[in-house]
């Protein structure tokens, strides 16, 4: 009996002819972002990591990239945002978790301390998307079973090899908590907003009203109010907390010089939480310069409480640099 036929490979297109005694030609190296939920963001668009390697046992080299314009992430003075490092950093502590640290994934992510500092010049942006490289060395690594993880990390940011951002975070991962359908828990619908006249969205330095976090301001105290839509600051979490806390201080150092007599432009922010916040409870923010100058260098403390306590605590550093825009 003849066996039946084997069935013809499928074929996109004829097959290149290599002649012998020559090599196949090489595949070109194509680039990709790496799997969205390891960085728990729901849109490719939000992801900057294209790839990871393993240098040492807890030493990690990272690639990325930024692209030359952002609906939130915006261009001051024609430079990268701030917080986009601090964004890539946070995603970058999410990818070693779930891929080199074993945390699973739905685990919940929380900050404990946040450190950034960046060199303005080399967040210059330029006539193609910002290539990155990641230097990330994690350390005080401590295990608390069911894939449970403290640690810190710290990063060097570099842009054709020179350093434009260095920083640390310190964090731990939880398994995730139960949906209860409260307002603020995992599942539970949005929490609505406060309902109250919002100031110009200017006076924040942000252009979009949807974009600002702070309400009800009045002597360097301002009403926090993140949006747990909001397709940046939040996750499938709810409010990133982090991100939520440097944004909300930046908003409040532009709030605190405005009318400034030049442009606000920082180079450093820390960020220490001494607890972390209770979406069921309002939290207020209050700002105060350490000292306060007429121009040039500023710090900016920034304070963020629920019922008389901190919550946590903010430093901004930078200048007042007349003629950026």
């Amino acid at each position: 009996m003849k066996s039946a036929a084997r069935p013809a490979a499928h074929r996109s297109g004829p097959v290149p002819h290599v002649p012998a005694g020559e090599d196949a030609p090489v595949a070109p190296c194509l680039t990709t972002t790496v799997p969205r939920e390891y960085v728990h963001r729901p849109a490719l668009s939000e992801v900057f990591l294209t790839d990871c390697s393993r240098l040492a046992e807890n030493r990690f080299s990272l690639t990325g990239q930024w692209p030359r314009a952002h609906a939130y992430f915006s261009p001051t003075a024609h430079r990268h945002d701030l917080l986009q490092a601090a964004e890539t950093m946070r995603q970058a502590a999410l990818l070693l978790a779930h891929t080199e640290y074993r945390v699973p994934l739905g685990h919940r992510f929380t900050p404990w301390d946040v450190s950034l500092t960046v060199s303005p010049g080399r967040l210059a942006i330029g006539p193609a998307p910002t290539e990155l490289e990641l230097d990330v060395v994690c350390s005080d690594l401590v295990g608390r079973g069911e894939g449970s993880l403290e640690a810190v990390l710290d990063f060097t940011l570099r842009r054709e090899g020179e350093p434009m951002a260095t920083g640390y975070l310190r964090f731990s991962t939880a398994p995730p908590v139960p949906d209860t359908g409260a307002p603020g828990a995992p599942g539970a619908p949005p929490a609505p907003r406060a309902g109250s006249a919002a100031p110009p969205p200017e006076l924040f330095g942000r252009s979009s009203p949807h974009d600002v976090l702070l309400t009800d301001g009045a002597a360097g105290a301002w009403r926090l109010v993140p949006d747990p839509t909001h397709p940046v600051l939040s996750d499938d979490g709810g409010p990133v907390a982090h991100l939520v806390a440097l944004e909300a201080a930046r908003q409040a150092t532009h709030a605190l010089f405005a009318p400034a007599r030049g442009d606000l432009l920082i180079t450093e922010t820390t960020c220490t939480f001494v607890r972390q916040p209770d979406p069921l409870r309002p939290c207020w923010i209050d700002a105060t310069l350490l000292p306060a100058p007429g121009s040039g260098p500023f710090t900016v403390q920034v304070t963020a409480r629920q019922d008389g306590r901190a919550v946590w605590e903010t430093q901004v550093h930078g200048d007042i640099t007349p003629g950026l825009r």
